[in-house]
């Protein structure tokens, strides 16, 4: 599958950067179907067919080469990084343009409060802090947006400062603690952590999400406390999503294995499993997944499968710092699936989105509003 995407994102963008006019040969016609079918099979999935030779009829007399080459680059850049492919029934849809200010993805940002109530803006300040707490030394590296804590042999007593790492909306940023162990914190969250761990156990405090690379050690189990409940390990990859707003408490096992407390429900997860708790009802749910699904905002990509259109925008405001308004509430239970360069402007995904289905947007400051089109 990606041998194939790469290979059509070679030559969709050879046809939309040539200068030349002319009417679309059928090679041409037959990779922008390609790509509007490049997901249907997905999972199952039923997905609305293109009649492309009928779309060429209809839009060739009045916009000529130029507008077909414009929908190349975004069936382009949707197959590398935006590719969702709408799997609603809807009408034929009709070609609008979205003409708004551009907003921007986010980036690496997020803010460092000390134990002694000190604040520090990691995006803005590279360099070397030493810690009140003896033998800790904080590393901060704006440019890979990574903070490290360092502990010498003199800084191992048991004794406890915590600090926070704090991710803003439209943020994101690495944390590596004392022990070794690698986290990825998504925006709109923060994890609470001990400047160093005690010899005997060790554990964070989770708002949000994170990706989790803990560092093996038999003798001190790895805790991660969230709202609905705690995740125990030893050494293992894992994915925890905990949004207090979200309806659905999400730990994914990507290799190793973890163990979740819930109240007094213990279950032990293996590589490709996920834990789910429905935050209204407190009923659990253990099944196997895509663990690409859940972790693939820290590559780079939002992976989305059957997702609604308001779970979709879900994710992607938290990302986009924008705020998204519903003339028609319909519009929420539109699905879609596909893979979202999350580097790319919101601008271009809304135009995609406007020329495969029956949706619009406007665009004021960072607030969007959706609407149905008028199919006449």
């Amino acid at each position: 599958m990606n041998d194939f995407l790469e290979n059509n994102w070679e030559r969709l963008t050879s046809l939309w950067r040539r200068p030349e006019e002319g009417e679309l040969s059928q090679e041409e016609k037959k990779i922008l179907q390609q790509q509007f079918e490049i997901r249907q099979a997905m999972h199952g999935l039923e997905s609305h067919r293109y009649d492309v030779d009928n779309a060429w009829r209809k839009i060739q007399p009045k916009r000529g080469r130029k507008w077909m080459l414009s929908v190349c680059k975004y069936a382009a850049m949707f197959v590398l990084g935006v590719s969702l492919v709408y799997v609603a029934t809807r009408p034929e849809p009709e070609e609008k343009i979205v003409r708004a200010e551009v907003i921007k993805p986010g980036r690496l940002q997020a803010e460092l409060r000390l134990g002694t109530g000190v604040r520090l803006a990691l995006n803005e300040h590279q360099g070397v802090y030493s810690s009140e707490n003896a033998g800790v030394e904080i590393v901060n590296d704006t440019v890979a947006g990574k903070v490290s804590y360092h502990v010498n042999e003199t800084g191992m007593e048991d004794s406890l400062v915590f600090n926070t790492l704090i991710v803003p909306k439209g943020g994101e940023y690495s944390l590596e603690l004392p022990d070794g162990t690698v986290v990825w914190v998504n925006s709109e969250s923060s994890l609470r952590f001990p400047e160093k761990f005690t010899s005997n156990r060790r554990e964070v405090f989770l708002e949000g999400e994170a990706y989790f690379e803990v560092k093996k050690d038999a003798n001190r189990p790895f805790y991660v406390h969230t709202e609905a409940g705690k995740v125990r390990v030893l050494g293992t990859a894992f994915n925890v999503c905990a949004y207090s707003n979200d309806r659905f408490w999400q730990t994914t096992l990507v290799e190793g294995s973890v163990m979740i407390n819930q109240e007094e429900n213990e279950v032990l997860l293996k590589p490709n499993e996920q834990y789910q708790i429905d935050m209204e009802t407190g009923k659990g749910e253990l099944k196997e997944v895509l663990p690409e699904l859940y972790t693939s905002w820290r590559d780079g990509k939002f992976y989305f499968k059957a997702y609604t259109f308001e779970e979709l925008v879900g994710k992607l405001e938290r990302w986009y710092d924008f705020t998204m308004f519903y003339t028609n509430e319909s519009i929420k239970n539109r699905r879609f699936s596909g893979v979202v360069n999350k580097h790319e402007s919101l601008q271009d995904m809304l135009k995609f989105l406007e020329m495969t289905s029956d949706v619009q947007f406007n665009v004021k400051g960072n607030v969007v509003t959706a609407s149905l089109k008028n199919t006449k």
